[in-house]
């Protein structure tokens, strides 16, 4: 259905700075990369020979220290790392294993919360919902590439199951595979067409591989009803401003403002007094 793109055109790569909307239901995050820090150079000390003429001593080669930069975990050319959680006690049940892993992460706690629903998922594989809420767990720690095999073991375990299908899609977008993450949008809106947060998902991946009117024809989906989160407004206004229809691009900004997006909010700004891109 669509075919993928190259590069990003000036306008997405200008969209892309402004902020692109979250995709639902938890945005991917990217690793930080840090700035190169160079070392202060190091003055040797004045030797002073017994001999009567003084030698000229050279100053040592400054090496610079360079913080080592961690690969963005979602770069399609990256392998994800192997799997390596820390131990921890094998829970009763599965559902105390949620219980305590939802419990730990709302404390800031992830890695113990991964821990827990891992040892869990590890007793009990055969558990879509406990699949799927580790998934996220890793898709929260910006870590998709491990991911990706819990939400994919939960769509085989229910294979008409909207939410794991768009957990699977969430993963592969963040591994910069969009095709399969078109694929696996797809699947979730088969599922369950009213699946607002797949449609705003196939959007967001449409406005980066370029598909606007595609990007624009499911976000519409998107909105279409009540409890509309406000990213998904400004992902809809930013599809119609790439196609030059400024006034309903604008309509779509004010709606996310008006739902609380500071980010919506700014582009409606940006786009007052113009007629055209």
């Amino acid at each position: 259905m669509f075919s993928p793109v190259s590069r990003l055109s000036l306008a997405a790569t200008l969209m892309l700075a402004l902020g692109l909307g979250a995709c639902g239901d938890e945005a991917p995050r990217k690793a930080p990369i840090e700035p190169s820090k160079g070392s202060m150079a190091v003055q040797p000390k004045k030797v002073t020979p017994p001999a009567p003429v003084t030698p000229k001593v050279e100053p040592a080669p400054i090496v610079p220290k360079v913080d080592v930069v961690k690969p963005d975990p979602g770069a399609a050319a990256v392998a994800p790392r192997p799997e390596v959680v820390k131990p921890a006690p094998t829970p009763a049940s599965i559902d105390e294993a949620m219980k305590q892993a939802a419990a730990l992460d709302k404390g800031g706690d992830r890695e113990a919360a991964i821990a827990v629903l891992h040892a869990g998922v590890s007793r009990w594989p055969k558990n879509a919902t406990a699949r799927v809420d580790l998934a996220r767990l890793y898709l929260s720690a910006g870590e998709p590439g491990r991911a990706k095999p819990h939400a994919e073991k939960a769509t085989e375990l229910r294979a008409d199951w909207s939410t794991a299908w768009n957990t699977l899609g969430r993963a592969e977008l963040g591994m910069a595979r969009f095709e399969d993450a078109i694929a696996s949008f797809e699947r979730a809106i088969e599922a369950n067409e009213s699946n607002r947060y797949a449609w705003n998902n196939l959007g967001h991946t449409l406005i980066l591989l370029e598909r606007w009117e595609d990007a624009v024809a499911a976000l519409e989906h998107a909105v279409d009803g009540e409890e509309v989160e406000p990213y998904m407004w400004n992902n809809l206004g930013m599809a119609l401003e790439n196609l030059d229809r400024l006034d309903k691009a604008r309509a779509a900004y004010e709606q996310g403002a008006a739902a609380g997006s500071t980010l919506a909010a700014s582009n409606r700004q940006r786009l007052e007094g113009m007629t055209s891109l």
